[in-house]
């Protein structure tokens, strides 16, 4: 059995969450195991809230917060930071845009001050709008030869209807990309929101000096109004077993993902499914899937699973990469495997397994400033409460043979799901 360090969970619980008058939340923990700091924050305005015309909105807003603000040119952004040995970057993804900075104990305030420069100000100066456009437009193109990056956008596609959120990818197309214009990113910048931003800071410093500092660079952000709100309809049953291939000249490999409608982070169900998930396809070489698929039966290069749990119901997934000959028995295998799994549920052993693995990975995730960071990022998201990390490993212990049986059955039905498969033309295999 693999023990969890008590003490890590009790530091985490000492953190300090404050919140500004502004409505932002700051968590900050001292830890003087390293003479560094790390910054981690999000402002909850993501590409759910992009209309899907302008699909890659979020993304590109992001990404070009670092590209200069209104005190501040890139090229001086980039010299104040790398002349301490310290960074800052920024990115908008699909539920939230993130920001981040990393330095020495006693540069904490420039980091500070940069990242509020640019989660603030931002000038989305024309040229660097330019370059950055060509940056994701290079990157879409690529992705239009990823046949992990096709499959996937086609799933989304296949599952959700058009105006649902989830039924696009958040970084967005070549044609939606190419005609943002600066007036789009800044109309899209104009929803970020005090009382929509968390920040947290985590390294060898002085809990209350750096409060202050968050005080001194955050607390007179104002914006009108309230945070705009994020709606994610429930999604609807997939109407029987859908399938869709997509063709792609050239390629030796085809990617397959099967899947159906799986739970959002805050259903009482998410515990149970992500043990299921881990026994499923996670743990090892890639959990039942893996040993069998894969290994056994030889008809993939990787198998496993996935369990998209966030603030909306995602796809539970099964994901393959294979030989364009071995498609039909490969997607066969996996469903036999699924189909197996729920009606037998797991073994004792595999239980046990998954719960050392799971509660033994978050300790070991909690031995750096950014993986605290990041995991007090997500206890504010998720509203989890400040002694999470000290319940986690009796949570997961708690999840027995039958919740992950019973929570199998339920979601991944062998009657109504989807499969996407992208690689050779199918005439070609």
């Amino acid at each position: 059995m693999t023990l969890f360090p008590s003490h890590r969970g009790s530091t985490i619980a000492t953190a300090i969450r404050h919140m500004l008058p502004n409505g932002m939340v700051a968590l900050v923990q001292r830890n003087p195991t390293a003479p560094t700091v790390s910054v981690y924050g999000e402002v909850q305005i993501g590409a759910v809230h992009e209309p899907a015309e302008q699909n890659g909105v979020a993304a590109f807003t992001g990404a070009a917060l670092i590209r200069g603000t209104h005190q501040r040119s890139f090229q001086e952004i980039v010299a104040a930071t790398e002349s301490v040995g310290a960074s800052v970057n920024a990115g908008g993804g699909l539920h939230s845009t993130k920001f981040a900075g990393r330095s020495l104990s006693e540069d904490v305030a420039l980091i500070l001050d940069i990242l509020a420069d640019m989660l603030r100000a931002p000038a989305f100066p024309d040229e660097e709008i330019e370059r950055l456009r060509g940056q994701f437009l290079m990157m879409l193109r690529e992705n239009e030869q990823d046949t992990s990056m096709r499959a996937s956008r086609a799933l989304r596609s296949l599952m959700f209807p058009s105006t649902h959120p989830y039924s696009r990818l958040s970084s967005g197309t070549i044609n939606t990309i190419s005609a943002l214009t600066r007036d789009d990113l800044v109309h899209f910048h104009s929803l970020y929101h005090p009382a929509a931003t968390t920040i947290v800071v985590v390294g060898d410093i002085d809990p209350i000096a750096v409060l202050d500092l968050i005080e001194k660079f955050f607390g007179d952000w104002q914006t009108a109004g309230m945070p705009p709100q994020m709606t994610l309809p429930d999604p609807q049953p997939l109407p029987g077993r859908l399938y869709v291939h997509v063709p792609l000249e050239g390629k030796s490999q085809t990617d397959i993902i099967w899947a159906v409608h799986g739970l959002d982070r805050r259903s009482p169900d998410y515990y149970a499914a992500s043990v299921a998930n881990m026994i499923l396809g996670r743990i090892g070489i890639g959990g039942r899937l893996g040993e069998r698929v894969r290994e056994e039966q030889g008809l993939a290069y990787y198998c496993g699973s996935s369990l998209d749990a966030d603030l909306g119901a995602g796809p539970w997934a099964a994901m393959a990469g294979v030989n364009p000959a071995h498609v039909a028995r490969a997607t066969e295998a996996i469903i036999c495997e699924i189909k197996r799994f729920a009606a037998e549920g797991p073994t004792e052993q595999e239980l046990a397994d998954a719960h050392d693995f799971m509660t033994g990975s978050l300790a070991i995730s909690l031995e750096t400033n950014d993986s605290i960071a990041g995991t007090l990022l997500g206890i504010e998201r998720y509203q989890l409460g400040l002694d999470y990390v000290e319940r986690y490993p009796s949570i997961i212990r708690a999840i027995d043979r039958d919740q992950v049986t019973d929570v199998a059955r339920r979601y991944l039905a062998t009657d109504d799901y989807a499969v996407v498969t992208a690689g050779p033309p199918e005439q070609e295999v």
